[in-house]
């Protein structure tokens, strides 16, 4: 009955004093003023472990619990970061479930409670998992920010970008083979764990991923924006200035000695060479070589027995034949044509596919294409840019089919 009571009497002192806590949630950070007219608010807060009193100037403190269920009933959410919650919540359940094993192997211990010790702490996950979700959608979604600096807007983004990519990489821990193994022959579990549980991880990890791409595009706006407020603040200075002074005209010369104040420091890379003519540090360099040494695996012995006599064959004036594939010849004469520097049109491999009569699909042909790109990128660099034309098949799931590949000549002139 002592149970009962005290969750109405709570539910009572926040239901008649929601004004002074609305307010105070919203409004002053959580913060109660102590004042006559939130005496009566402040005790009955107080009485039901609602709010705390700090010191006589920040007054009376609403608990942390209640503002967490008003910003969940009103959608308000605030960035936090709880990589720590989640991981310390997978271990509580693997914990659990160890727990749930043994006791089914005892004849006098209940597995039934060890049961609901799982389902709780599944979803508890799931609960945290949903409101992760909700949070990033919520700074995804809205473009408009209380933060005018520029540069503080980067790097809260930035933070919130790392934040979601160390929770993807948490919950793909709880992968199909890490859960199977979990679940063992266990029915319930694999209806809890399996049915439920993973689905909904699965659907958590692909938004987390399209959640992610946003805000990898939400960090890149924003600093093409900063690169165009910092012209912009360059053309407003000259502008002002021609206005003061017409004839002002701008020493260009002055560029390469600038003054000590406009002088941003750089951060230096330290490093080192070994002195081996000097014996100061013998020691620690030949304590060094033979621990580096004992690391190294030995060669294995290659040297012939003495009592096997190998014949050795003279081969001098033979002619041995290299038989290329067509495949390969086509891929050779394409780029032939590529590094060519007296042909100056633009070439496309789809285009070459046809010209060069290959005798494989298109798809063989764009991979033997890519793979020798890639091999000899650094020198076909020099001939030609590279323009991938791309078809992404919807839902976009990290895959990008290559249909053609052109090598621009003309941008290289």
């Amino acid at each position: 009955m002592g149970r009962k009571e005290d969750s109405k009497s709570a539910i009572r002192a926040l239901s008649k004093h929601i004004e002074v806590v609305d307010e105070s949630c919203y409004v002053t950070a959580g913060q109660i003023d102590d004042t006559p007219e939130n005496e009566s608010a402040i005790t009955a807060l107080e009485k039901n472990r609602l709010a705390y009193y700090v010191d006589d100037n920040l007054g009376v403190q609403v608990h942390s619990k209640v503002r967490s269920l008003l910003d969940h009933v009103t959608s308000r959410y605030r960035f936090r970061e709880k990589v720590g919650a989640y991981s310390s919540l997978i271990e509580d359940l693997e914990f659990s479930i160890e727990s749930y094993k043994k006791s089914k192997t005892r004849m006098h211990t209940p597995h039934e409670q060890y049961f609901d010790e799982i389902r709780e702490i599944v979803m508890e996950i799931m609960d945290m998992i949903t409101d992760a979700l909700s949070m990033y959608h919520h700074i995804v979604s809205d473009e408009f920010s209380v933060v005018s600096d520029i540069d503080e807007r980067i790097r809260q983004t930035t933070r919130c970008k790392d934040e979601c990519y160390k929770l993807r990489t948490t919950i793909s821990y709880l992968s199909v083979v890490k859960i199977r193994e979990w679940v063992g022959t266990d029915l319930l579990l694999e209806r809890l764990l399996m049915k439920v549980f993973k689905a909904h991880i699965d659907r958590s990890l692909k938004d987390l991923a399209a959640t992610n791409r946003k805000l990898i595009s939400m960090v890149e706006k924003l600093q093409k924006d900063k690169a165009v407020r910092r012209l912009n603040m360059l053309i407003d200075i000259f502008s002002n200035k021609f206005k003061e002074q017409p004839g002002y005209r701008p020493d260009v010369s002055g560029i390469m000695d600038l003054p000590t104040c406009v002088s941003l420091a750089e951060r230096q890379r330290l490093g080192g060479y070994v002195d081996t003519s000097s014996a100061r540090d013998e020691e620690l360099l030949m304590d060094i070589a033979l621990d580096t040494l004992e690391k190294v695996q030995p060669e294995p012995d290659t040297e012939q027995p003495e009592g096997i006599n190998e014949d050795i064959a003279d081969a001098r004036g033979e002619t041995l034949e290299n038989v290329f594939d067509p495949l390969t010849e086509n891929v050779e004469l394409l780029f032939q044509a590529i590094t060519d520097t007296s042909y100056k049109e633009d070439i496309s491999a789809m285009n070459a596919y046809g010209v060069l009569d290959v005798e494989a699909t298109p798809e063989d042909w764009m991979i033997m294409v890519m793979s020798y790109y890639e091999a000899q990128k650094k020198s076909i660099s020099r001939y030609a840019l590279v323009e991938e034309i791309r078809d992404i098949a919807q839902p976009f799931d990290g895959t990008l089919y290559i249909k053609d590949m052109i090598f621009r000549k003309s941008t290289r002139e």
